[in-house]
Formats: structure tokens, sequence, C-alpha cells
């Protein structure tokens, strides 16, 4: 989606307030939506965040998060058991309320608050990482670092599109488990990825990275937001399949990957070749560039 499909799509779900202030946005300055019950929705920016006209009641929250999923809140339970439902376009709705345990599931209701994050593609924005990841004709594993909201989607996503792209087009699978990279409906992307590039929507690392080394037979693959053993696991797999691997991580630093006790695994034995850190301030500026071994350098 671009800026006047973002708006056409999120403009009958919110009242008429909310819908103006839309209108003095300028496309891809919009990060963020804060809803929460009884008080102001907040709109967040790179630079600025601005608290509206509208206060919601519990009962707007929970129309405005039914209306927003395409009124299948309740039907999408995998995903709000999460915490998340990705909505159409690969906005992503987080939701806060009161959580019912039952044995091994959780349920949510009462919904109180909601943070909308806003897909953007930036298409060109990874032009300075690509000396990085493309050297000799080869392409190399890498691992994006920052805090949440600082750009790694959306760098993760362009790094995809160029290097399925042009006369040096690899084939380049992405894993989108959370539906956020490249926004499938019907199993076609929305946002765009690559000529060259496969997607597997919904799937898990585990489950994904065997599914596509025997069947799709990448080169690269890209994926988001690595997290427990599993994930860990699923990247070696694939690595030790001659297969590249670009994935990120939520770590404000490489000293933090190094403390975690699964991750680290990944920086011990050296299996990427970069390291990006973003800037906390988000934009998808690279803050710093470490190599294999961790020691700092410089983009080519």
């Amino acid at each position: 989606m671009d800026w006047q499909e973002t708006k056409a799509f999120l403009a009958p779900c919110f009242p008429e307030e909310v819908c103006e202030e839309m209108e003095l946005l300028y496309p891809g300055e919009l990060r963020e939506i804060r809803v929460r019950a009884g008080r102001p929705v907040v709109f967040r920016t790179q630079t600025r965040q601005t608290a509206l006209s509208w206060t919601p009641g519990p009962r707007e929250v929970e129309t405005l998060a039914e209306a927003l999923s395409g009124h299948s809140l309740y039907a999408r339970e995998d995903e709000t058991r999460q915490g998340y439902v990705t909505l159409r376009g690969g906005h992503r709705m987080g939701l806060c309320g009161r959580v019912h345990q039952h044995h091994m599931l959780r349920e949510l209701s009462g919904i109180g608050s909601l943070c909308i994050r806003i897909a953007a593609a930036w298409p060109g924005c990874a032009d300075p990482l690509m000396p990085l990841v493309l050297r000799e004709g080869r392409v190399g594993s890498g691992m994006l670092l920052g805090a949440p909201g600082t750009g790694k989607t959306t760098l993760l996503r362009d790094l995809a599109r160029q290097l399925a792209s042009g006369r040096a087009a690899r084939q380049v699978a992405v894993i989108d488990e959370r539906g956020e990279l490249a926004a499938c409906a019907e199993g076609i992307p929305q946002l765009d990825v690559g000529a060259w590039t496969d997607v597997l929507d919904g799937c898990g690392k585990e489950q994904a990275v065997p599914w596509l080394l025997r069947s799709m037979a990448p080169e690269v693959i890209v994926t988001d937001e690595l997290s427990g053993p599993s994930d860990v696991a699923a990247v070696r797999d694939a690595l030790s399949a001659g297969v590249a691997v670009i994935a990120s991580l939520h770590a404000a630093s490489l000293q933090e990957v190094a403390g975690r006790p699964v991750v680290s695994q990944l920086l011990a034995a050296r299996c990427f070749d970069w390291y990006a850190l973003l800037h906390p301030e988000g934009g998808g500026r690279i803050a710093a560039v470490y190599d294999r071994a961790g020691s700092p350098v410089k983009l080519p």
C-alpha cells in the first residue's frame, strides 16, 4: 500500500477528526497510532508524538479493532493469542486487554488499547548496506540489530527486493511468519519484495527452512525477528546447506546479543558475515557495522 491506499484503508474505521489529522501528514511520516480507552489517540512519527482530540471509550476501542481486522478479530485466535493481528497492507495491530488462561491457551477479551504500526516501503533504503551484503559476487549472511520501530523490517524488505531484482538477481525466499515483510493476500505479496522472491507466509522458521530447502532451492533466505532456540537451529540448518541468511533481532547492541544464551551461539560460531546496528531514533539509519568477529568496520 502507498500512503493514499493506507489512508483509504484506515479512514472508514476512524472518526472524522482523526481522518482530518491524517490528511496533514506527508507520505511515510506516520509510524504508529496509539489508541487507549479513556485517553486521547496519539499519532507517532519519527520526530514527534501528537495527542489528538478523539478520546474513545472501551466499546469504541473494541469496535475499531474489529473494523481494522475486517470484522474477523475473534476468528483469528492464533494471532490474537500472540498479542497482535496483521492487517491488510502489512500493517500490524498490537492488542492489550483482559487475558484469560485456559490450560495452555490464552484468550484475549475486553480490549483496552491498540498499537497500530504502519507498514511502509522505502525503496532504496538498503542502498548503504548493499556493498556489505554483496561482495565479489557473493551474498554475505547478516543480521540487523535494533530496537522496535527503528526500521529493521523495512530494511529487510528492501534488501530482499534488491537481491531479487535486476540482472544479477538471486533466488530469494522470504519467511514472513507475521505477515509484515511481504503482506501477502491469497499468497501474493502486496509489498515489493523483488521479482525473484518466493514468500512463505504465516509459517514459523523451524518449519519454513526445511520446506524451502526441499522445494524452492533458495540462494538467500530473508526472515524477521529471531527469538528462541528453534529459530537459531533453523538458521544454522540453512547456513549448513549453503544458503545465505539475512535476519533481524531485537537488540540495542552487539554486546546485548553476546549476553543472550540462545542467540549468542550464532555470534560465537561466526555464522554471520556482518552485523548492522540501527540508530535508536529510527528511520532505518545505520549507527554501526561489525564484521563476523564482532569488530567495528566501515561500510565500503
